[in-house]
């Protein structure tokens, strides 16, 4: 292969050159800048610039941010399923006021404390199970008609003590229970009852593709900026080229006009050709460093300092790799993850479907509970009378309810045309794609042969010029067609340039497509529990 081998005037290459690979992300700010006061020049590679980009990106950076609130989102879903302790306290008091007249023997006051803890969890049948254990304490009083109170009250407990009866006693109560809801319609199965669970791991996956999207958009504009920037400085180079040859021409012509071999017109010409060459090299210059600025805003890098001009250290060269159509399109549908968020998406709606047309259903739920009950004039007491199982309570429910409306209805249609409207993006992303890809394959193989060409045209050109110049030392050309000449070298110099540059971004839009630019890079940004 071929490349311009030349001198450039421009204190661009009088500069010592930077390794960013060496650099350090302490040392960025006397890393800051370039711009037309360039005056030092910062080579780089490829693979450590985005190395650099992946750490700096703002919107890899956000992308990681809404991944991590993703994944976040999707551990509180699970709260629904999880065990909850209860812990719950009562007093009440009911009495009767000192004025009123009862009845004989009725409760005139009545105080209660009661305490109770709790376990239950939901259960991804779509029902729940709960366990509850309770302790009261209960102080009573009633009204015991005269000449049957007794004297003094020894006892806490209502008895007859030689036919009299105590007026207080208390009583201390205990129960066990477990109560088991479950719908057997309406909401039954873990499809519905874990639907919002599984639709937050959807969107936690879809958060993670997401970063990688943005990683491989990133990364395919750094490539991007990266070649163009590469192509920057082969053309400011070939203009390097152009202009020595231009001088060399004038050196010649000036030996030829003392000599009295040709007229002042011909050194017009090559002065006037050196101007427009100056002209060219000054603009390639100012090209190259917008290239480089432009490269260093999407890689993240700072932008203060103006001096230092970024220049590729990779090779301007094409690679050797084939690249065949079918086999990256099948590729690009399995890997793409623009597909795959699309296939996020087509799921979390299948689980609204599912869950829209079960609400359709009548709700039809069952209720079972037992409890083992205890009591007595002390807490002991009760707790052994629980054991003992001195009571026990069982219930079953049953209840049923029908909509009415066609709300459930309107809303499952919702759902059935989101999910094909889903169906129509996934297509359209495919035909997308594949024209993408079938552009992108014949973009490099186009690349690989205008490089080929143009190196054909270097060498006749070179050629040209040789010839160009041995006629004009013998007389047989003027500087017109020496210049003529040179100016067609400079061209297939630089078309061969632009087809090196153009087939490094076909080939980084292919491994975008084919979901594989971030292998190719050594770039993993899902979390570190997913590698």
């Amino acid at each position: 292969m071929r490349s311009p081998r030349m001198i450039l005037t421009l204190a661009i290459l009088l500069a010592p050159s930077i390794a960013l690979a060496d650099r350090d992300d302490d040392e960025e700010g006397e890393f800051e800048g370039d711009g037309p006061e360039a005056e030092a020049v910062a080579i780089f590679r490829l693979d450590d610039l985005i190395q650099v980009a992946v750490r700096r990106s703002p919107d890899l950076q956000r992308a990681k941010t809404e991944r991590a609130a993703a994944r976040g989102e999707a551990g509180a879903a699970r709260a629904s399923q999880q065990w909850v302790m209860t812990l719950g306290a009562q007093y009440k008091t009911n009495a009767v006021g000192g004025q009123t007249r009862v009845a004989p023997f009725s409760v005139v006051q009545q105080d209660t404390l009661q305490g109770s803890i709790g376990l239950g969890r939901n259960l991804p049948t779509g029902g729940s199970i709960s366990t509850e254990l309770t302790l009261s304490h209960t102080d009573i009083e009633i009204d015991v008609p005269e000449g049957l109170q007794p004297e003094q009250q020894t006892g806490t407990s209502a008895a007859m003590t030689s036919g009299r009866i105590e007026d207080k006693f208390s009583r201390v109560q205990t129960g066990a229970r477990v109560t088991l809801k479950q719908p057997l319609v309406r909401g039954f199965g873990p499809d519905i009852a874990l639907a919002e669970q599984n639709k937050a791991d959807f969107v936690a996956t879809a958060e993670t593709l997401k970063a990688q999207l943005a990683a491989e958009d990133m990364i395919k504009e750094v490539v991007r900026g990266y070649w163009e920037l590469s192509y920057a400085n082969y053309a400011l180079e070939t203009r390097g080229q152009a202009l020595q040859l231009a001088e060399a021409q004038e050196k010649l012509t000036r030996e030829e006009l003392r000599a009295g071999k040709t007229s002042p017109a011909q050194l017009n010409a090559v002065i006037y050709e050196i101007a427009m060459r100056k002209d060219a090299l000054l603009t390639a210059q100012l090209e190259l460093e917008q290239k480089s600025l432009e490269l260093r805003r999407k890689a993240g890098l700072g932008l203060g300092r103006r001096e230092v001009v970024m220049r590729p250290a990779d090779a301007f060269e094409i690679g050797d790799e084939d690249w065949d159509v079918e086999e990256v399109l099948a590729r690009s549908r399995k890997a793409n993850r623009n597909l795959g968020a699309i296939a996020l998406q087509k799921k979390a709606a299948d689980i609204d479907v599912a869950v829209t047309k079960n609400a359709i259903l009548p709700q039809v739920d069952v209720s079972l509970s037992g409890a083992l009950l205890g009591g007595g004039d002390t807490t002991s007491q009760s707790f052994n009378a629980l054991g003992d199982i001195e009571g026990y309570e069982v219930m079953a429910g049953l209840s049923v309810q029908f909509e009415l409306s066609g709300a459930a209805k309107s809303k499952h249609d919702a759902a059935l045309a989101r999910r094909r409207r889903l169906d129509v993006d996934r297509a359209d992303a495919e035909r997308q794609i594949d024209a993408q890809v079938v552009t992108a394959v014949k973009m490099v193989q186009s690349a690989k042969a205008r490089v080929a060409l143009s190196e054909k045209a270097i060498s006749v050109a070179e050629e040209n010029v040789k010839a160009e110049r041995l006629s004009f030392a013998t007389g047989k050309a003027t500087n017109y067609n020496v210049m003529e000449r040179q100016t067609q070298l400079v061209n297939a110099l630089l078309s061969r340039g632009r087809a090196v540059a153009d087939y490094h971004i076909a080939v980084a839009q292919l491994q975008f497509l084919s979901g594989t630019i971030l292998e190719q890079y050594r770039v993993d940004v899902r979390p570190k529990a997913g590698r």
